[in-house]
């Protein structure tokens, strides 16, 4: 069937090609599924060179008693590495402070982000200065932030324990204890996790419909009933895409802990990228590592 300078041709089981006199060659190929794949094969072949090969390259070392001290004499050891890692008692303790600090840090950064993005989302005066302020945190280097909370959870000296005895309360050793290392670990992760989640989250909730709000109200639903039937569903995507965004970041994070606690008292906030770091650097045992 031909129309208007169009040449369409349907095949059973075959998707519909559309010829276009004067420059139908160009659509044809663009339809075309192997000259889609030879487009992105670059890009491909660059992800495929910065990932497979240092994971074979880890995974190899992980094979080897491969150490620091004796880089040129190593050998092939099999699974024993990995023997030694399940029958060591520290790992499960350092996967339940990695899963705890994943968890912790995700959840209330994305809570709390939510809700300071509702209340920016508003007109009031000064709310610009706010949103810009708001950047300042994420902006700031994880080493500056690190030492500016070790500062301030420093016993007796620090900022928090000083505002605490001037309510005449407890000034706990924050950093010292086993039970209060991660929480406080966590609270200096929300420096710059609540802001970041309130970023991306702001970005969806200004794009929720307001007619779809207003029909909303209505209709007689209350502010809860709005935001859990409309606004909510609206900016799931963005929400999905912030979730999985600081649960990445949770799992990258070494500076804060390094330099807050380094890991102590005992492996009471050690995760596992810092006992990677430890273990492969300071007792040299890379293979393990």
């Amino acid at each position: 069937m031909a129309a208007g300078g169009l040449d369409a041709s349907a095949h059973p089981g075959h998707r519909e090609r559309v010829s276009v006199k004067g420059g139908g060659s160009l659509l044809t190929l663009i339809a075309d599924r192997h000259f889609l794949l030879m487009a992105a094969w670059p890009s491909l072949a660059a992800m495929l060179l910065v990932t497979a090969i240092p994971f074979a390259a880890t995974l190899g070392l992980s094979l080897t008693d491969y150490d620091l001290v004796r880089s040129d004499s190593w050998h092939f050891i099999g699974l024993e590495n990995f023997v030694e890692l399940l029958r060591d008692p520290q790992t499960g303790r350092i996967v339940f402070n990695t899963l705890y600090l994943v968890v912790a840090t995700t959840g209330i950064s994305t809570l709390v982000g939510l809700g300071l993005a509702m209340l920016m989302q508003g007109t009031w005066r000064g709310l610009r200065l706010i949103r810009t302020l708001y950047l300042l945190p994420i902006m700031t280097a994880p080493v500056v932030v690190a030492m500016c909370w070790r500062a301030m959870f420093a016993n007796d000296a620090g900022w928090i324990d000083y505002g605490l005895s001037l309510l005449h309360l407890p000034q706990p050793v924050w950093l010292g204890d086993p039970a209060l290392a991660m929480p406080a670990v966590i609270i200096s992760d929300m420096w710059t996790g609540v802001p970041f989640q309130a970023v991306l989250l702001l970005a969806g909730l200004l794009g929720v419909s307001g007619e779809l709000k207003e029909a909303a109200q209505v209709d007689g639903a209350n502010p809860w009933q709005v935001f859990w039937n409309v606004t909510l569903p609206s900016i799931r995507p963005v929400l999905t895409v912030a979730i999985i965004l600081k649960f990445i970041d949770a799992f990258r994070k070494f500076e804060g802990i390094q330099l807050l606690t380094t890991g102590g008292p005992g492996i009471a906030s050690t995760t596992l990228n810092l006992h990677i770091f430890v273990t492969g650097l300071t007792y040299d045992r890379v293979g393990y590592a």
